[in-house]
């Protein structure tokens, strides 16, 4: 099982506000808010005044009074007038993100609880042996393998590590063997 992705329909990383701890709830306050560009921190305040203050869930913002003071009387999604053409396309918009904010919820709350139950993750060493060749242009053998191997550096275990270099597609690597899978055990 892939961990989850959250695919909203707008927004930007910097203004998802998707863990239930954050938002309390009030999904259709962070679509809102998402909505008109707000950012994360911005948002989990609103929902944490929100929450304080008892708003129903369905809540999108809090009226402001005079010098943008709020007035802790709050608009709620139910209370959008769909009659004009706009704001029935911000209704749709807002029913898409929340939505896609429960989906992403439940799908989280699916891979965490398959993540408890799952078996632990092993540990394996995969060698692969194959023959590497690639084509240089040099003076004579020594200066060849003097330019192929230069991106190549022993280890005191008697291995090698290459960084291959060149143009793409410079290096083949044919596989003619199976590959050797051993457990790593600590």
């Amino acid at each position: 099982m892939h961990q989850p992705k959250f695919n909203p329909p707008y927004g930007g990383v910097i203004s998802h506000v998707t863990d239930p701890a954050e938002h309390h709830g009030y999904l259709y306050m962070v679509a809102w808010a998402v909505e008109i560009g707000s950012h994360a921190e911005y948002i989990k305040d609103r929902c944490a005044k929100a929450k304080a203050a008892g708003a129903p869930l369905d809540t999108l913002f809090e009226r402001s009074g005079p010098c943008g003071v709020g007035t802790a009387e709050w608009v709620r999604f139910s209370d959008i007038d769909t009659t004009s053409h706009d704001a029935a396309c911000r209704f749709v918009r807002i029913e898409q993100y929340v939505q896609e904010l429960m989906r992403y919820q439940h799908a989280v709350a699916q891979y965490r609880s398959w993540r408890r139950t799952a078996p632990p993750l092993k540990t394996f060493t995969v060698m692969i042996t194959a023959p590497i060749t690639t084509a240089v242009r040099a003076l004579d053998e020594e200066d060849a393998l003097r330019t192929a191997m230069a991106g190549w550096a022993p280890s005191p275990d008697g291995t090698a590590t290459a960084r291959l270099t060149g143009p793409s597609g410079a290096w083949v690597a044919k596989f003619n063997s199976t590959p050797s899978i051993k457990e790593v055990r600590r």
